[in-house]
Parts: C-alpha cells; sequence; structure tokens
C-alpha cells in the first residue's frame, strides 16, 4: 500500500496523470477520470496480448522454417517486442497505481 500522504507521491502521481489522460479528461471529476483510466488500462492489457501474438507468431514461423527471415532480423524483432512489452507494462503498473490513488481521493474527500 502506497503512502499517498507525502507530497512527494501526490506530486508524482499528478504527473502521471497529465501523461496518462488527456487535457480535457483531466478536468473531469476523479470518479470519471477513473472510468477513463479503465478504458487505458484495457488498452493495455490488448496492446500486451497483440506483442505476445506477434512474438509468437514470428517465433513459429522462425522455429518451423515457414519465414525465410535470418537469425538476426528474429531477434531484433524479438528484442523489439519484448522492450515493447516491458514498457507497456510499465504504463500498465503506472495507470494501477493511479487508480488506487484516485479511489483513496474519493474516500478521503467525502
Amino acid at each position: 500500500m502506497t503512502d499517498f500522504n507525502n507530497s512527494d507521491t501526490q506530486e508524482r502521481l499528478q504527473s502521471y496523470l497529465t501523461i496518462h489522460l488527456k487535457k480535457d479528461e483531466l478536468s473531469l471529476p476523479e470518479s470519471e477520470q477513473l472510468d477513463a483510466l479503465q478504458k487505458k488500462k484495457r488498452n493495455k492489457w490488448i496492446q500486451l496480448a497483440v506483442n505476445i501474438a506477434a512474438i509468437l507468431f514470428f517465433g513459429y514461423s522462425f522455429y518451423f522454417d515457414i519465414t525465410q527471415l535470418g537469425q538476426t532480423f528474429f531477434y531484433i524483432i524479438f528484442a523489439v517486442f519484448t522492450i515493447n512489452m516491458g514498457l507497456i507494462f510499465y504504463q500498465k503498473n503506472q495507470i494501477d497505481e493511479l487508480l488506487e490513488f484516485l479511489q483513496w481521493k474519493i474516500q478521503h474527500e467525502n
């Protein structure tokens, strides 16, 4: 559980909000910001699934010699998609923390 009373933590999370929400979404109430972040979280899961599918597709094609791609090209593709998955997972974790923060903020305002 994160300590949301810390000013450094709140400042960091506010910067995450400006990164993950559009300008018009930032002016919405916290409950609607929660909905927007839930949609973003679903999109991140879809992006992860697409990246995993791409790795499986290229890996299957390479392993069974279906493709004429060279080994170096396969490793480059694998590295790019793996790094992309890591970055998407990092963004998903930021969104999870933002969701928790907004829920905490709503509870403490009431």
